[in-house]
């Protein structure tokens, strides 16, 4: 129940700059990132170590001239497959799983200078995560959600383009960084 009432909340926190004043719609941008993702600590023993992605992100100024941004952050990332054997201590498992996430968050963005060409984010909200979490404890691919929290950087080659990458933190060492191009649709 405390999930399902986090997920709604993140829903509405991503709602906001809609429901705000006249002109917010005019104000708000979206973003489309493809990325590569690169599985880390114990995610990269389970996956393969590297995968792709893609996020969908809204952007909001919290006034026209703000160096401050609120964004909401909705994505896919394949972290990798993995057809094997995994160790832990003395015992050995064989996993044949797929390993992908679903993260959904909000937070905020932070840029440097007046020419807004180098930013940096933070975003807060859930994951969910697919595959044999737990090769140890005798189930198959699973389902779960977990808070993730992502923190990450961005250079704007030009109005529209930028350079991104980012690092996404969630329980049981599920960790991985993104390295990848974002494309702006609408100022």
């Amino acid at each position: 129940m405390r999930r399902l009432f986090f997920l709604l909340a993140m829903l509405c926190m991503l709602a906001i700059p809609f429901l705000t004043a006249g002109k917010a719609e005019a104000q708000v941008s979206f973003e489309i990132e493809g990325h590569a993702t690169f599985a880390l600590e114990e995610l990269s023993r389970l996956a393969d170590g590297q995968g792709v992605g893609g996020l969908v992100t809204v952007v909001y100024p919290v006034r026209p001239s703000s160096m401050l941004n609120i964004i909401g952050k909705l994505g896919f990332n394949h972290y990798g497959t993995k057809s094997g054997e995994v160790e832990r201590g003395i015992s050995v498992r064989f996993v044949d799983s797929v390993y992908q996430g679903i993260p959904i968050t909000a937070g905020a963005r932070l840029y440097y200078d007046q020419d807004r060409l180098f930013y940096t984010e933070g975003h807060f909200g859930l994951e969910i995560k697919r595959g044999d979490l737990d090769p140890f404890d005798d189930n198959d691919q699973t389902l779960t959600i977990h808070p993730v929290l992502a923190i990450g950087a961005g250079y704007s080659v030009s109005r529209r383009l930028s350079l991104v990458a980012s690092l996404g933190l969630s329980n049981d060492l599920w960790r991985y960084t993104n390295l990848g191009v974002s494309f702006r649709l609408r100022e």
